[in-house]
């Protein structure tokens, strides 16, 4: 699991500074802005090793970047995607 010292130290904050050697393990580099690389364990670590399925990992996803990249735009798409778990459980129960 990368960390942020990692990232900080042995890796560039932009894409467009990578070199060669920084593409080899894809979980240290973000393509499209540096809003994830302030944090000490990266949103995909985080999902990955909880096992989260879609909607969930969209919510920690946007949850996680909302300060620093799209602001109340990605609130509701969190909200969206917490809406939607709402309603898959809500199914799932009226079925049990």
């Amino acid at each position: 699991m990368s960390t942020k010292s990692d990232r900080n130290t042995a890796f560039p904050r932009s894409i467009d500074d990578a070199t060669p050697q920084d593409w080899d393990n894809a979980t240290r580099r973000q393509v499209g802005g540096n809003h994830y690389s302030r944090y000490e364990i990266q949103p995909v670590d985080f999902i990955i090793a909880n096992n989260l399925d879609w909607c969930e990992a969209n919510v920690v996803k946007y949850i996680t970047r909302w300060k620093n990249k799209n602001g109340v735009e990605d609130l509701r798409k969190a909200e969206h995607y917490i809406q939607l778990l709402i309603e898959r459980e809500m199914d799932e129960s009226n079925r049990r």
